[in-house]
């Protein structure tokens, strides 16, 4: 069975993890400051350097893990964003303290030097623009940057085993206990080896774009079309494409469904995978992220189809607010589209059921996801969705639910429940529609307030049927 890039991804993280701790428990802590005492530092200023940039890296690290674990930002969105905030600033302390490392000697000598000048402001920069990208909304462009800065600085860690193991022989504790020749060498593997790392999340970030999974569609066909790989660039500076708003519908008194013309080319998305909607007003960019339910064929003829709940104030929400009421008062936006990852890792027949959980808006992934399975005859996996709203009147999309009613009846069935009925979807009523003989999987979309104490529910009742929630709102 092919590794996809989210696999890879997880087993990349958590080999960061295991190296990352063994670096500052082993390396920093016992081997560098307790047994060798710091000895390849002789002066004080180098190894006040030292100490002070080992603890500030040490906690950037720590923090860095944390932000990159999926589990804990779904969850824990608070601690997320605290800890964004400690990130950002031990990458910027943990910078300025290279300089005293510098001044006073460091180990690698001028390639220190060259290597910090050259590199560090942009490092700097890449968490800069990642930090920038958040502030606007700009999840895509954030977690780009965030990957570029963190594996930038994980490649620091990843070439000290590799000059520990080509300086053995020798038995030294510094490069510069060597012969001159030997040490030149020693420093030239070693900065090999941080450029290698750096080319390395280079080459993941343009492979991921590539695999947009699954890549073939239910009739075989690539998923993208040669043309739109062609459009995927390790050097795009722009992905955004502009759009126009082509359709703008109230499907009840706050929910909004838009759909935009794309100029030049499609945006195709796969299953779960969602979109970044960018939109510039008197200068300010304002960027949300969402699922479009836009049908294949749609897809193809570059038209992106959105259902967005608006927010009272919600930055966004006026702006489209102000599409739907054509408030020729105000200047008109300029909307751009740009394709986003992080989508379902879907594999077809891997599960018996899919049983999905929707409340408002967070339909989208599920209709998404639902009409991808559903094209595929050779998909056998059933389909059952609870869409839960707080009345009948704000009901929305039920006819696209019949549409996928009739595209395969023996596959897709749907129930919808009213809060003020009584009729609260809860983890008892969502497991009990699975038989035992079926394997089932889980997902969850909507307000945090629906979704995380009913998976915490579902995972206390059976822990072995896995859980996945989405969860995209515009605030």
């Amino acid at each position: 069975m092919p590794i996809t890039v989210a696999q890879f991804s997880r087993a990349f993280y958590w080999l960061s993890v295991a190296i990352t701790v063994y670096f500052i428990f082993f390396y920093i802590i016992l081997y560098r400051t307790i047994i060798d005492k710091v000895s390849n530092y002789p002066s004080p200023t180098a190894r006040g350097g030292f100490y002070s940039h080992a603890s500030v890296g040490s906690l950037f690290f720590l923090s860095g893990l944390i932000q990159f674990n999926s589990t804990l930002r779904r969850k824990y969105k608070t601690l997320h964003k605290i800890c964004g905030y400690f990130y950002f600033t031990m990458s910027i302390l943990s910078m300025l303290s290279l300089i005293p490392i510098l001044v006073g000697g460091a180990e690698t000598g001028m390639s220190a030097w060259l290597v910090v000048i050259l590199t560090g402001p942009l490092w700097l920069w890449a968490n800069f623009l990642s930090y920038k990208a958040i502030i606007n909304g700009d999840v895509t462009l954030h977690r780009r940057m965030n990957i570029r800065a963190f594996g930038f600085a994980n490649s620091i860690i990843w070439m000290r085993p590799v000059v520990s193991i080509l300086a053995a022989p020798w038995t030294v504790t510094s490069i510069d206990q060597v012969q001159p020749r030997i040490a030149e060498a020693l420093k030239g593997g070693m900065w090999f080896t941080f450029l290698v790392g750096i080319m390395a999340v280079e080459l993941f970030l343009y492979f991921e774009d590539n695999a947009r999974a699954p890549l073939v569609t239910a009739a075989g066909i690539p998923f993208l079309t040669g043309q739109e790989k062609s459009m995927i660039n390790l050097f795009d500076r722009n992905p955004f494409t502009p759009a126009q708003v082509s359709r703008v519908e109230m499907l009840n008194k706050s929910v909004l469904r838009v759909v935009f013309q794309l100029n030049g080319k499609a945006v195709i998305t796969g299953p779960g995978e969602h979109i970044s909607l960018r939109a510039k007003v008197n200068g300010k960019t304002t960027t949300r992220n969402y699922t479009p339910i836009t049908t294949r064929s749609n897809m193809e003829a570059g038209l992106v189809e959105l259902v967005i709940r608006l927010v009272p104030n919600g930055a966004m929400s006026s702006i489209l607010q102000s599409s739907v009421t054509n408030d020729e008062t105000k200047e008109p936006a300029v909307f751009e589209v740009s394709h986003c990852l992080e989508g379902f890792d879907y594999q077809a027949n891997q599960h018996s059921l899919l049983l999905m959980a929707a409340s408002g808006t967070g339909i989208t992934p599920m209709i998404n996801i639902a009409r991808y399975i559903l094209k595929n005859s050779a998909d056998k996996t059933r389909i059952h969705l609870i869409f839960s709203f707080r009345n009948a009147e704000d009901t929305f999309l039920e006819n696209v639910l019949q549409d996928l009613i009739q595209t395969c009846r023996s596959r897709f069935s749907y129930e919808i429940k009213y809060f003020l009925d009584g009729e609260v979807v809860t983890a008892e009523s969502i497991r009990a529609i699975r038989s035992d003989k079926e394997t089932c999987r889980i997902l969850l979309s909507g307000p945090e307030r629906f979704m995380v104490p009913l998976e915490a529910r579902l995972v206390a009742l059976d822990k072995t049927v896995p859980v996945f929630s989405f969860g995209i709102s515009d605030r």
